[in-house]
């Protein structure tokens, strides 16, 4: 990570509303936790653990908390948004358009969080499900 404001000027003018940010203010601060880290790191290169460790206190570079904080945050949430779309495509295909809104929820849900799902005992619901009677009630 390069605290340079030059690089990230772009980012830092789309998003400056959105987090608060005095600019003037921000730039002071990059410079200044940037000499911080050089003179206890004895290395130009930050690295996020270094971040870590310097904004633990927020109200020391509030500027550059907020910025660090939505720069952190839009991958993730970029990205699983991605995953969703990717998954809802993959699961309601042309020969599947029928599909209810619940079934497809449902399956969606099971697609998108498959490292939960899969960690399930299927045993377990197979049992659950054996032990209830076999027909419906109307």
């Amino acid at each position: 990570i390069k605290l340079n404001f030059d690089d990230s000027s772009f980012f830092v003018d789309n998003y400056k509303k959105l987090c608060n940010i005095d600019v003037v203010t921000l730039k002071s601060e990059m410079l200044v936790a940037k000499n911080c880290i050089i003179r206890l790191n004895k290395q130009e290169d930050v690295e996020l653990e270094d971040l870590k460790k310097l904004l633990l206190d927020k109200t020391v570079y509030p500027n550059l908390y907020s910025l660090l904080q939505v720069a952190l945050s839009i991958p993730v949430s970029s990205a699983t948004c991605e995953r969703s779309f990717s998954a809802m495509r993959r699961i309601k295909t042309w020969l599947r358009t029928s599909m209810h809104q619940e079934r497809f929820t449902n399956l969606s849900l099971i697609h998108i969080e498959r490292e939960i799902s899969n960690n399930i005992c299927t045993e377990n619901i197979l049992d659950e499900f054996s032990k209830k009677d076999r027909r419906f009630s109307f």
